[in-house]
């Protein structure tokens, strides 16, 4: 289409192909990041998930001569980490997440984030991952 003058108006394939290259660049050096970020997020919902089913289990031994067991109280359901309960008995218990897929290559300054766990204490490991307090 030309203007008044006569000149052509819009863009040259070479400016198409420069923005190309400007946007892809940007894409590759902003997709890690995501990816972190994202895994990040899913790591504080199986962080929730664990406390509450400590909750749980504390309202289940207030009732019970000891902690549930998977049979007893069913653990939660999260599409990329794997729940379990271990160790129960009338004192204790502790609750572990692990990571699947992707998401087992989570980590925070250099520790991996691919196994959560608490206790019946609270005590909570890797605590790097829990945002470095018990």
């Amino acid at each position: 289409m030309k203007n008044a003058r006569g000149a052509q108006r819009g863009f040259t394939l070479i400016e198409l192909m420069i923005a190309l290259v400007v946007t892809a660049i940007i894409v590759t050096l902003a997709y890690p990041a995501y990816s972190q970020y994202v895994r990040k997020a899913k790591r504080g919902e199986a962080q929730q998930l664990l406390l509450n089913w400590a909750a749980n289990q504390e309202v289940f031994r207030a009732n019970n001569p000891t902690y549930a067991d998977a049979g007893a109280l069913a653990p939660p359901v999260h599409g990329d980490y794997t729940l379990t309960v271990s160790g129960v008995t009338a004192a204790g218990y502790t609750l572990q997440a692990a990571a699947q897929g992707a998401q087992a290559s989570d980590t925070d300054d250099g520790v991996s984030c691919a196994s959560l766990t608490i206790d019946q204490t609270g005590r909570k490991a890797p605590i790097e991952c829990w945002g470095g307090s018990s």
